[in-house]
């Protein structure tokens, strides 16, 4: 008899969403930060992006899709809480003698309409992303992850630029920053996909051995996409 992936207790699925959601809200705070380049001006979110992407693609290909389906929907609800509290502080009245206002305005006074925008595009991107990775699973047999990864996050990331990092950074500044931010973010991310597929990869055999899985005990998930 086959024990069910969600009946059992896992070593390392608490530190990953952690980790998980620890990405995500890097990426809301440090939207705003701009880096001067050589090439043109990228985000910092741009270098963390790829990193929370890749990350859902090694807990969907080992702990299946029903899970990080619900590691998802924790992580949009968490970052609305956490936006909507920093939101609700930084606008407390403050002594006249302090002058860090302007500072968290900056950072942290955006994050509403950067995490609804994030919502947005995660529900889009993100979802396709997870489902494209477990259909071609199945398509290659539970092979391949590290081009399955590829694949499936780059798609998710230029899908997630274009639908939340244009409108939450429109605006903001001028327009051909905006351009170059969307433009290099594309780009950036899927670079750092391609350089993360190798690690990515061993970690996910890493993690099916400290976990005992295999792919048999998996294919129930296959099926989610039948829907």
């Amino acid at each position: 008899m086959r024990i069910s992936a969600h009946s059992r207790e896992y070593k390392y699925i608490y530190f990953l969403t952690t980790l998980y959601m620890s990405l995500m809200t890097c990426s809301a705070v440090l939207g705003n930060k701009l880096i001067d380049t050589s090439f043109g001006v990228v985000s910092a979110a741009s270098l963390v992006s790829p990193f929370w992407f890749v990350l859902g693609d090694i807990i969907t290909e080992v702990y299946g899709l029903k899970m990080i389906m619900r590691l998802f929907w924790s992580v949009i609800i968490c970052q609305f809480m956490f936006a909507f509290v920093c939101l609700f502080l930084i606008n407390l009245k403050s002594p006249v003698i302090w002058s860090g206002q302007g500072g968290y305005d900056l950072v942290l006074g955006h994050l509403v309409r950067i995490a609804a925008f994030q919502f947005v595009g995660i529900s889009v991107a993100w979802n396709l992303n997870a489902r494209l990775l477990v259909k071609w699973k199945i398509l290659m047999g539970g092979k391949y992850f590290w081009i399955r990864s590829i694949g499936s996050s780059g798609i998710g990331l230029v899908i997630f630029s274009l639908v939340s990092v244009f409108p939450a950074v429109y605006g903001l500044f001028p327009l051909r920053i905006v351009i170059s931010l969307v433009t290099w973010s594309c780009i950036l991310k899927l670079i750092f996909t391609v350089l993360l597929a190798l690690p990515s990869t061993l970690l996910v055999i890493f993690l099916k051995n400290a976990e005992r899985l295999d792919e048999r005990s998996q294919e129930f998930e296959f099926n989610l996409l039948k829907a």
